[in-house]
């Protein structure tokens, strides 16, 4: 097997593509057959709405992370915390009905915590002061900013800009430590976003594109040079856009599978994938 830096797992949807599944069915399979592979999602998110149940139970601990970065965590056997697996990681709040055509100069999002590996973990929480309406979680991110190594208010873009460097900082410094512990890496994307980390460029081995049906395989060469094609366009290259520039190596059909045997069925996708990548 010649997979020695990484591989990047991007989906073609904004929610749902299903990235952390083929992710973790990598990552399983990769520790089945003696590599020591861990997961790192530098940037998530979720909403306090749709995802309460798990942000409940990380904001009462004083804490701030996702489902994804959990699960990640859980199959790669890492003592590392869920603030290393993704060490940005984003709250977001529902727009009201009223206020959804109202463009906002700061996105609609409660709280970014942000964490940096140093010599401890240091918890920057960037609350969002711009809303114009209450989000009805203001206990909770309370007990999130009490536990936070300092709390930084935002109400405008400006205030944002200023602060850019603390998840920039915090992406690079979780990775040095994951790849100290960890002998390759399964960099998971978020949203449908091309390009989770500007740093992930010449790290990666392969990587896979993951939609409902289909999983679809790309020559990192390739797929950067057309993202640097695409760089003068817009801040954030969704993976689409990428799509009309470059043709997959391979694409394999996923069927649907039930939710308790998914990771395993999967598993055996990702032997054929890595197969014929080591045949190449």
């Amino acid at each position: 097997m010649r997979l020695d830096r990484g591989v990047l797992v991007v989906g073609f949807r904004e929610v749902d593509s299903g990235k952390t599944t083929v992710a973790l069915a990598l990552i399983r399979y990769l520790r089945e057959n003696g590599i020591d592979a861990c997961g790192f999602k530098p940037k998530a998110g979720n909403s306090i709405w749709y995802d309460f149940d798990i942000v409940y139970e990380a904001l009462m601990q004083g804490r701030l992370y996702g489902k994804d970065a959990a699960l990640l965590k859980r199959e790669s056997q890492t003592e590392l915390p869920e603030e290393v697996i993704s060490p940005v990681h984003r709250l977001w709040c529902v727009l009201p009905a009223d206020y959804e055509a109202i463009t906002l100069e700061v996105p609609h999002f409660i709280a970014d915590r942000v964490t940096i590996c140093k010599n401890n973990y240091e918890h920057y929480v960037i609350v969002n002061k711009a809303l114009p309406f209450k989000h009805d979680a203001e206990n909770l991110i309370n007990k999130l900013c009490q536990k936070a190594t300092a709390v930084i208010y935002v109400t405008g873009p400006n205030d944002l800009n200023e602060v850019s460097g603390f998840y920039d900082e915090a992406t690079d410094k979780a990775y040095e430590v994951i790849s100290r512990r960890h002998d390759l890496i399964i960099y998971e994307s978020y949203s449908d976003n091309a390009l989770p980390w500007s740093g992930i460029n010449g790290r990666i081995d392969l990587i896979l594109g993951v939609e409902p049906g289909r999983i679809h395989v790309y020559d990192p060469d390739r797929y950067f040079l057309a993202l640097q094609l695409l760089e003068g366009f817009r801040r954030e290259i969704t993976v689409n856009r990428i799509r009309g520039l470059i043709k997959p190596l391979k694409t394999i059909k996923v069927p649907p599978y039930r939710s308790g045997e998914v990771i395993d069925k999967m598993k055996e996708k990702m032997q054929e994938i890595l197969h014929d990548f080591n045949s190449c």
